[in-house]
């Protein structure tokens, strides 16, 4: 292997680790930002009864803004970073399944970019809430949730949904080249299954599903950084791990 492999090879394992790192930070840091905003239990009950999180997460801002635009930045940045880390993925499950490599790595970050456009719609609601005070920002959003959550042409929308279709058929891809073994493929999955749109609240079961896909790639990225060449799996058999 040359040199330039070799340093490709340890960039692709650094944000492997790093995209999944920053992602998990920044659902901590959303839920953290609930839970300290101070919610009564009937400011939490009537959160729980709307159809959407948005006034919970514009009082969230409202009662801590620094925490609460750093949970959201940093989930940004992590969702950014990880584009290039799927498409390591899907390069390495390529060696033995290009058509399954292609379509889901593919997918998945057509429903990563699509958390770019949330994300710049949760920032101007943030900056409604700001200029214009809580109960207007809530009610200008909630009144035309739909219209800007689902994007021009229904075009976010239909791009979050790749993250569903594209993280399983990686995952399978992955296995059949004897990257992931049965339980890294569902670990894989599971924050795949997480929620999209624009200011939705992050919970306690986000934060760990995020964290064990970072263990994960973490498990993956290790002998890459060392070797500048990923680690597979014994060629027969049932791969659990």
């Amino acid at each position: 292997m040359t040199d330039i492999s070799r340093k490709w090879g340890r960039v692709t394992a650094f944000v492997l680790v790093f995209g999944p790192l920053l992602w998990s930070s920044g659902l901590l840091l959303r839920t953290l930002a609930v839970s300290s905003a101070g919610f009564t239990p009937d400011d939490v009950a009537r959160f729980a009864a709307e159809p959407f999180a948005v006034r919970e997460q514009l009082a969230a801002y409202a009662a801590n803004p620094v925490l609460t635009v750093a949970g959201y930045a940093v989930f940004l940045a992590g969702a950014i970073i990880l584009i290039p880390a799927t498409a390591a993925l899907a390069w390495l499950a390529a060696r033995r399944s290009p058509v399954l490599a292609a379509s889901g790595g593919a997918l998945a970050i057509l429903g990563l970019v699509a958390r770019v456009y949330f994300a710049g719609v949760d920032h101007v609601a943030f900056q409604l809430a700001t200029s214009q005070g809580l109960d207007a920002a809530a009610t200008m959003v909630l009144d035309t949730y739909v219209d800007i959550s689902y994007g021009p042409w229904r075009i976010a929308v239909v791009a979050a949904f790749g993250q569903y279709v594209g993280a399983l058929l990686l995952a399978v891809g992955l296995y059949r080249a004897k990257i992931f073994g049965v339980v890294r493929a569902l670990l894989f999955l599971w924050p795949a299954t997480m929620w999209t749109g624009v200011l939705k609240t992050a919970g306690w079961w986000d934060v760990v599903a995020s964290v064990l896909l970072l263990v994960v790639l973490t498990v993956l990225a290790v002998p890459w950084l060392r070797t500048g060449e990923p680690r597979s799996g014994p060629e027969r058999g049932l791969r659990i791990w």
